[in-house]
């Protein structure tokens, strides 16, 4: 499993968002990973200091990211529901559901204004 972390300002826990390779492989393909530049950063976590590559989440840099995450969700809502109108079985309904689940536990973070660092591992 792969991971994109999001870190808070001051020492508060971090929060992974935990996905598939599969996952990632089509986020990079979707030009995602050209969003947001990442910059090593010192950041206190459970209460010591660690550099990490981390994209800091302030505008317009969190405001492009969501609305990238937004255009995702859109794209993959409107595929799913074409997908259930032509009554595909679970099985191939169930790569574009988790993709869809990915997406807005992602938009949510992103949206989150606790969340001051966007970590790609």
């Amino acid at each position: 499993m792969l991971s994109f972390n999001f870190y808070g300002k001051s020492n508060q826990k971090a929060h992974s968002i935990q996905f598939s390779e599969d996952f990632y492989q089509w986020l990079i393909e979707s030009d995602f990973g050209w969003v947001g530049r990442s910059r090593l950063m010192k950041i206190m976590i459970d209460g010591e200091w660690e550099e990490l590559p981390v994209i800091t989440l302030e505008n317009p840099t969190r405001a492009m990211l969501v609305t990238y995450l937004n255009e995702m969700v859109l794209r993959e809502t409107g595929n799913f529901l074409q997908d259930l109108d032509e009554n595909l079985p679970r099985e191939r309904l169930e790569p574009r559901h988790y993709r869809m689940k990915k997406l807005l536990e992602l938009l949510s973070c992103m949206k989150d204004v606790d969340w001051m660092y966007f970590q790609r591992v």
